[in-house]
């Protein structure tokens, strides 16, 4: 496989404009925090000024309620005097509505007497009708727990296609990257043929190298460096668009095989 430069050029300048919006939109939300904190500030002032109204408020209400304790003290001894008369003739009425209640009772045992027969009846109906809701409730928990096992089941699949899709993309960036590195690499002399080595490679999300190490040697540490200066001189290397296969693209590891 080769890889178009020109398409990676234009993926590497596609995500560096993603950074730059990023950082304009970190400048306008600082930008509107300023103007929050002083909307607040003013709301502050504001409230000092509505406490300090409602101090004076209380004052003038303190002295309106002396003035109003007076007037109910002069209203309680008329009260007391009504209040007499009016005992008077609650004793009267409570006499009256003795004999009402007793009448009322009478009637209200023979009410509850057939209420009770309601009830009973009532309570056979419910126990019918709430064995026919359990039957039916269980054939629904039984119909939603298949629903649920057969999505559980749909779930598993399209995380396992998932997992199959973010490898494969790995597999074909690492398969660009070492092609790139192939390309930057100078053989050192005396280094003889059919020599390889396994290297890991830790990038950010430009495709930056920052760091390059030898993790299986080829045998010979010319060698070695030569493929080290290579990822070096290969970066920016090519990553994938896909944002969560990068969290997984930061450290690689390949092996580097000329030829």
């Amino acid at each position: 496989m080769v890889v178009d430069s020109a398409k990676l050029e234009s993926e590497i300048k596609r995500q560096k404009q993603q950074e730059d919006k990023k950082q304009r939109e970190a400048q306008e939300k600082l930008k509107k925090l300023e103007q929050q904190a002083t909307e607040a500030e003013q709301k502050r002032k504001k409230e000092e000024k509505r406490v300090a109204d409602l101090k004076r408020q209380e004052e003038a209400e303190k002295k309106a309620a002396a003035h109003k304790k007076a007037e109910a003290q002069k209203k309680a001894a008329a009260e007391k005097k009504a209040a007499a008369q009016k005992k008077a003739a609650a004793e009267k009425k409570a006499a009256a509505e003795k004999k009402a209640a007793a009448e009322k009772k009478a009637a209200a045992e023979k009410k509850a007497a057939a209420e009770k027969k309601a009830a009973a009846e009532k309570k056979a109906a419910a126990e019918k009708k709430a064995a026919a809701e359990k039957k039916a409730a269980a054939e629904r928990k039984a119909a939603e727990q298949e629903m649920q096992a057969r999505l559980a089941a749909e779930q598993e699949r399209m995380a396992s296609q998932r997992r199959t899709a973010m490898q494969r993309m790995i597999d074909e960036y690492v398969l660009y990257i070492r092609e790139k590195v192939e390309r930057r690499w100078i053989p050192p002399p005396d280094s003889g043929s059919g020599l390889s080595c396994t290297v890991q490679v830790r990038l950010i999300p430009s495709g930056e190298v920052i760091d390059a190490q030898i993790v299986r040697s080829s045998g010979n540490p010319v060698f070695d460096r030569s493929v080290e200066a290579a990822v070096f001189k290969a970066s920016p290397l090519p990553v994938p668009p896909d944002v969560e296969v990068m969290e997984k693209f930061r450290t690689i590891r390949f092996e580097f095989k000329p030829g």
